[in-house]
Order: C-alpha cells, then structure tokens, then sequence
C-alpha cells in the first residue's frame, strides 16, 4: 500500500509538471510566427511568454519588434523599454528604442537612446550610423 501512494503521488507530480506551461515553448512560437509575418498570432504568444516569464528581456524584446512592425508603437515602446530595463546592456534594445522614440517624435529619448548605443557599441559603423542619427536630431 505504501508503494501505491508514494507512485500515485510521484505520478501526480509528474503529470502536474508535465502540464505546466512553459514560457520558452510560447517564445519560440511567438518569433516562428513572426518569421512567417503571422503578427497576430506571434503577439500572442509573445504576450503569454511575458507573461509566464517577466523577467525575460528577450520576450520583451521580440514583442516589442513585432508590435512596432504592426505599427502599435505606443506598446511596441513599452515592451522595449521593459526589455531595457531588465538588460541595459542590449545595444539592440536601445537602438530599437531609440528608433521608436524618433518616430513618436521623442527627440529627448532618442537622443538619449543614441548616446546609449553609442556609448555600448563596439563597432565603428554603428557608431557611425548612430552618431548621423544623433547630429539630425540636434540639429548639426
């Protein structure tokens, strides 16, 4: 009898781990699905993805490309600068923010985001390009 009760337990364990939804599984459908231009369906799984795992810059990250490519910038900002917050250190991050907040006719953002990629980037051709970026919106 105590053999039954430890497997039951052990299978009910297995089984409510096994059904456990996974943040990654949801994330990599979420970019699938962008790669496919199927935004709808990659918002939505990118959302549950940041959902299940709020802490995953990435998820904040993608989600906020796709929203931007849907034109949803408002929120495309929001999810990126959440992904900046949690790795300030992603040159894509900031780059991306930098390029939504000229958009949105932030200038004062952007230029902060420019002097970021500038600060973060190692190589002389970004540096270049966000230098341009930088100089148009000061107006050099």
């Amino acid at each position: 009898m105590k053999k039954f009760l430890i497997s039951a337990v052990l299978l009910s364990f297995a089984s409510f781990v096994y059904a456990q939804e996974k943040p990654e599984e949801y994330f990599k459908k979420g970019l699938q699905f962008a790669n496919e231009s199927k935004y709808d369906e990659a918002i939505t799984n990118l959302k549950k993805a940041v959902e299940l795992k709020p802490k995953y810059a990435e998820s904040h990250l993608h989600l906020g490309v796709v929203l931007a490519n849907k034109k949803q910038y408002d929120e495309a900002i929001k999810e990126i600068e959440a992904a900046v917050s949690q790795k300030p250190e992603s040159i894509t991050a900031h780059w991306l923010l930098a390029m939504l907040y000229e958009k949105k006719f932030l200038k004062d953002k952007a230029i902060l985001e420019w002097q970021k990629v500038l600060d973060l980037h190692p190589k002389e051709e970004m540096k270049a390009l966000a230098e341009k970026h930088l100089n148009r919106l000061k107006g050099k």
